[in-house]
């Protein structure tokens, strides 16, 4: 029924994108309810502090960091291929946000637990144990969604290499980013009208329950079609070994390209995490609209990453692209942080329609860069080093901004947190710089 031609490339791209879709709407379906959250109990909120908030932001990286289970989830995708680890990887996800949904929606935010370990300061000692179970949740959730994206990458690459790589990723790119906006603009209005936070994880939860639904589809009826040593080349049917690492490790374009992700992303994923209530504070506004500016950035990017995509496969230009993009969030942030539009709402538009751009810039570029430098064979490992470091700064940023935010003279004030921002963006467009050719 299927064979290897371009309609079938291109359904196979729809199905792996989808289900990564699926992802990104339950890893933001929270973001916009920042401020529900903190709300108080009599109000309908869960009491969160913003320190507890920062450090369940973080939680989606834990497991990866100190467990480093996306090495090991590396090591299986190169090992035992892509149908076990899809599988393995969705259902994990599907688990850590059933885990996410049951500690909102069953245990009393009254309850408190102590911690004997606080991660310097940046995890609260005397937490509440809802906040504790949500984020052990989200950090199952958070290993199955970055193992999943080594997965979906490792997918395309095999379908699309020798065709539309470029392309193919911006589109991949563009359907996550449209999870992202979707669940920043629309899971206020379902939590508004359908029984608060806990109505828009059980969506989210049901969204990834139809996403490991799909992988399944995926190995049934095309997994099999194209055969990995089809897109290798002699150097790639060698066995893998530590030997083929150790070549990796010593490729300097690779680790800037590792430096370039997460001090890009650290600039913009922990920002989006805190974005809707820094509209809320900064520019008076409720919590609707401020979710809607702030779903700008993602919706913007659905058109150009596929645009930029087509023009990095058509014309390269990929340092170029990378360094406009990660410069447009330094004056973005700058902005954010100057008085201008105080109180407006022409400020935030303007600030979120820029970050879209660079947010459709870099991506597009930087996840093709990847298949260049290393052989298929070898995507995963070199795959789940990237997201390893990158993991670094979403678990770090978002509990540093809490507990920042929450103590910096003793009330809430979201300066410096940009600022630190504002510092990886300037760090990303240093290293951009520097990448070769």
């Amino acid at each position: 029924m299927w064979g290897n031609n371009k309609t079938t490339r291109w359904t196979v791209l729809l199905i792996v994108a989808i289900i990564m879709m699926m992802g990104y709407v339950f890893w933001d379906i929270v973001s916009p309810l920042t401020t529900n959250l903190k709300s108080p109990l009599d109000k309908g909120g869960m009491n969160w502090t913003t320190a507890e908030y920062g450090f369940y932001a973080g939680s989606y990286s834990i497991f990866n960091i100190f467990l480093f289970m996306l090495f090991f989830g590396g090591i299986i995708l190169d090992k035992m291929g892509i149908r076990f680890t899809g599988i393995l990887a969705t259902g994990m996800m599907l688990c850590g946000a059933l885990i996410n949904y049951i500690a909102i929606k069953y245990i009393s935010a009254l309850n408190y637990t102590d911690l004997p370990l606080t991660l310097f300061g940046l995890i609260p000692q005397h937490i509440k144990l809802q906040v504790l179970i949500a984020a052990l949740g989200f950090g199952l959730f958070g290993v199955g969604c970055d193992i999943t994206g080594i997965t979906v990458s490792k997918v395309i690459t095999k379908w699309f290499t020798g065709h539309e790589l470029a392309s193919a990723m911006g589109i991949q790119v563009a359907l996550a980013r449209l999870g992202t906006a979707s669940a920043i603009s629309f899971s206020p209005i379902i939590a508004l009208n359908f029984g608060g936070i806990q109505a828009s994880l059980l969506v989210g939860t049901i969204l990834l329950l139809l996403g490991f639904i799909l992988f399944f589809i995926y190995n049934m009826n095309f997994d099999g079609i194209i055969k990995e040593k089809d897109n290798n080349t002699e150097e790639d049917k060698e066995p893998y070994n530590i030997k083929s690492i150790i070549t990796l490790l010593k490729n300097i374009n690779f680790w800037f390209i590792a430096l370039l992700c997460v001090s890009f992303y650290s600039s913009i994923r922990p920002f989006l995490k805190f974005a809707t209530d820094i509209i809320v504070e900064k520019y008076n506004m409720n919590i609707i609209a401020a979710g809607w500016i702030t779903s700008i950035l993602p919706y913007g990017t659905i058109i150009l990453t596929p645009l930029f995509g087509y023009i990095n496969d058509k014309y390269g230009y990929a340092r170029r692209l990378l360094v406009t993009g990660c410069l447009i969030v330094v004056v973005s942030l700058l902005l954010l942080l100057s008085p201008i539009g105080t109180g407006t709402a022409w400020m935030p538009i303007m600030i979120m329609v820029m970050m879209g751009i660079a947010f459709s810039l870099v991506p597009s570029v930087l996840w093709p860069t990847v298949p260049k430098l290393v052989p298929l064979k070898q995507l995963g490992t070199a795959y789940s080093i990237i997201y390893y470091i990158q993991n670094l700064g979403l678990m770090l940023v978002p509990m540093t901004v809490g507990n920042i935010v929450t103590s910096y003279n003793g009330r809430i004030n979201y300066t410096p947190g940009i600022i630190i921002f504002t510092i990886f963006a300037v760090f990303a467009t240093i290293v951009a710089c520097k990448i070769k050719k």
